[in-house]
């Protein structure tokens, strides 16, 4: 466990200066881990990002304007960004080789607007929206190309690697060039994304393996996932989540009732809310619900006991 490290790929989080800070170190997954990093091949001043990392424990923020630069920034294909191969690099080059945890967060940017690759290993012979342009519907799943290239070589890479690597790999939206993907009367299909979690060899042999497939899953979801998988041993806060994760249908985090509910996916991909839960259900989302406002607007009593305690 203590050799272990969280990759988190292809997203962008939306940093509210806000909230993040006034939420601990503790009571994030950086908290777990003794040494944290995070690499994004691009600047790194949208969304108050270094503060933001700074206050979530994140060692060193790696970016094109950083103080130390990202050292491989190749691009592919005449795309504008930094392509994902480049990215899978920067990653590789960072994993330590001695001993401690280690957490490193990658968000990719190859697959940013614009696209301007100019490969063709696919093309788009009828397309299903007539606002689509060929060409850069064309150009975007070039891009998804290379990514499935590169992702590859990349698990090759840390198969091959002694130290125990976990990876989650998840995606963030549907590229705004798809206009028959509907938020109103698809909104699920609009809000779902590719994800996986993957162990290497060396990660299965040392912590064992538990199966955590999931239908749907929310990216909250994915660090207990994560922990779950490996037998981690987990302080109270990370015991709750597991247990949300168990118990509970995975949260529906795009919508919201007129009352700011939150509502929930069944898995069937049904939308449910809040009341349609069991009462078992509904008092471990309070419980959750109490230990959000703590360490968020309120006045972080959970801080002073040992309810995020790292269990070693």
């Amino acid at each position: 466990i203590q050799k272990s490290f969280m990759h988190l790929h292809k997203i962008f989080y939306a940093l509210y200066s806000q909230l993040t800070n006034s939420i601990n170190e503790k009571s994030t997954i950086t908290g777990q881990f003794n040494k944290k990093i995070v690499i994004h091949p691009y600047i790194g001043t949208f969304y108050n990002s270094r503060a933001v990392y700074k206050n979530m424990g994140i060692n060193y923020f790696y970016t094109t304007d950083s103080g130390k630069p990202i050292q491989y920034t190749a691009s592919i294909d005449y795309g504008s960004n930094i392509s994902d191969n480049s990215a899978y690099k920067n990653v590789l080059s960072k994993i330590s080789k001695g001993d401690g945890s280690q957490f490193i967060q990658l968000l990719t940017m190859q697959n940013h607007l614009p696209w301007t690759f100019s490969g063709r290993d696919y093309n788009v012979i009828e397309p299903t929206d007539s606002n689509i342009d060929l060409d850069t519907a064309e150009s975007y799943l070039q891009g998804l190309h290379y990514t499935d290239s590169a992702t590859k070589s990349f698990l090759d890479r840390l198969n091959k690697l002694e130290r125990p690597v976990t990876l989650v790999w998840y995606g963030d939206h549907w590229p705004g060039i798809f206009s028959f993907v509907n938020t109103t009367t698809d909104a699920l299909s609009a809000h779902f994304t590719p994800c996986f979690i993957w162990q290497n060899d060396a990660a299965k042999k040392a912590n064992g393996t538990v199966d955590v497939s999931q239908k749907y899953a929310d990216p909250s979801d994915f660090t207990a996932m994560m922990m779950k998988m490996n037998n981690m041993k987990v302080d109270p806060y990370w015991a709750l989540k597991t247990e949300l994760l168990e118990k509970v249908p995975a949260i529906n985090n795009y919508k919201r009732d007129d009352d700011g509910k939150i509502s929930f996916i069944d898995k069937s991909g049904k939308s449910i809310d809040e009341s349609s839960l069991t009462s078992n259900q509904q008092k471990l989302v309070k419980d959750f619900k109490l230990v959000q406002y703590d360490i968020t607007t309120g006045k972080n009593y959970l801080l002073k006991t040992k309810f995020f305690q790292k269990v070693k």
